[in-house]
């Protein structure tokens, strides 16, 4: 089954750090094999408000450990990761699916 890795996200301050970090993030994604699924703010909210504001970001890879692995992986974790430090709030999971 595939790994989907699903973050939300309420960026309060866009810095030039996190447009580094979306850069960086997307190809180290890529070299895990993970492929956008969806990426950035609702084109619009259909019931509730606790999506206003927030931006979600669904990468699928082929399997969970693949996902996991990206996401724990040395580079995302002590490069990538800390360049959208004090920017906002990140929510991360991992789902499996189809």
């Amino acid at each position: 089954m595939a790994g989907y890795v699903v973050a939300l996200a309420r960026i309060d301050t866009m810095t030039d750090e996190l447009k580094e970090y979306i850069e960086k993030a997307a190809k180290l994604s890529a070299e895990h094999g993970g492929e956008y699924v969806i990426r950035g703010p609702a084109k619009s909210l259909l019931e509730g408000d606790y999506l206003s504001g927030r931006s979600v970001v669904m990468t699928r890879f082929e399997t969970i450990e693949k996902a996991e692995a990206f996401f724990n992986s040395d580079v995302y974790t002590n490069e990538i990761k800390p360049l959208r430090e004090g920017t906002g709030i990140y929510d991360v999971a991992v789902f499996e699916g189809p």
